[in-house]
C-alpha cells in the first residue's frame, strides 16, 4: 500500500511536470462558464448532466492516453519496468490520480449548477466510475499506438459505444440492451443524485453495474497493457 501511495505521489508530479493538470482545469472551467450562462435558462439537468459526463470521459480518456504517450516518448516507461515496480500499481495510481482530478472537476460544475442541491456520495461515485473506466479504456487503446493523432482516431468507435446510454436517457431510443452497459451505472447515479425522488432500484443497479464491470475491463486492460506495451 505503501509502495502506491507513491506511486499515486509521483503520477501527480508528472501530470503537473507535462501541464495536463493546467489544461484539464481549463476545459472544465469551460464547461463551468456554459454551465453559469445557462443557469438561468430553466431546467438544465440534462444538459448538465451531459456536462458531466463528457468533461469526465474527455478528461480521463484523453489524459490517460496522452500521459502515457509523453511518458513513453520520454523513456519514462522503459525505466520504470525494469524496476521492480508493481505494474498493477503503475496503472491503478495512474487511474485513481486522473479520477480524483476528475471528480474535483465534476464537483466544479455540480456546484455551479445546483449548489448542494446533490447527494455527494451517489455523485461521487458515479462520477468516479466514469472516470475509472474511460480512463482503462484509454489504456486499451495507447496499448496499439504510441501515437496522438492514431491514438484520438483510434478512440472515435470506442468512445460512441462506450456512450450509447446516453441515447436512452435523452429518450431518443428505449433499447434494454442499453442498460447492461457499463456507463448505465454511472448515469443512474449521477442523475438519482441530483433528483428529488431518488430511485432505490436504479442506485442499486447502478452499484452493481459498476461493481461488475470495474473488475472486468481492468483485467482486460491490463492483460492488453501488458503484452502489446510492456513486453513489446
Amino acid at each position: 500500500m505503501k509502495e502506491l501511495f507513491k506511486q499515486i505521489k509521483w503520477q501527480f508530479l508528472i501530470f503537473m511536470r507535462n501541464n495536463l493538470i493546467q489544461m484539464m482545469i481549463g476545459i472544465t472551467a469551460f464547461y463551468m462558464l456554459i454551465i453559469y450562462f445557462l443557469s438561468d435558462l430553466g431546467n438544465v439537468e440534462k444538459f448538465v448532466t451531459l456536462i458531466i459526463f463528457s468533461d469526465t470521459s474527455l478528461i480521463a480518456f484523453l489524459f490517460i492516453g496522452f500521459s502515457i504517450i509523453l511518458e513513453k516518448n520520454q523513456d519514462v516507461l522503459s525505466a520504470l519496468f525494469i524496476t521492480p515496480m508493481n505494474q498493477h500499481f503503475f496503472l491503478i495510481s495512474k487511474t485513481i490520480t486522473l479520477s480524483i482530478i476528475c471528480l474535483f472537476c465534476a464537483l466544479g460544475i455540480i456546484f455551479i449548477a445546483r449548489s448542494f442541491s446533490f447527494n455527494p456520495l451517489h455523485f461521487s461515485v458515479g462520477t468516479l466510475s466514469i472516470a475509472v473506466m474511460f480512463s482503462f479504456v484509454g489504456i486499451y487503446i495507447v496499448s496499439y499506438t504510441t501515437e496522438i493523432l492514431h491514438y484520438i482516431l483510434r478512440s472515435i468507435p470506442v468512445l460512441i459505444v462506450m456512450s450509447l446510454p446516453l441515447l436512452n436517457y435523452f429518450e431518443l431510443t428505449n433499447l434494454s440492451i442499453f442498460k447492461l452497459f457499463p456507463m448505465q451505472g454511472s448515469l443512474y447515479l449521477i442523475t438519482n443524485s441530483v433528483s428529488k425522488s431518488p430511485s432505490l432500484s436504479e442506485l442499486i443497479y447502478g452499484y452493481i453495474l459498476i461493481i461488475i464491470w470495474i473488475p472486468i475491463i481492468y483485467a482486460f486492460v491490463f492483460r492488453t497493457f501488458k503484452s502489446k506495451l510492456i513486453n513489446a
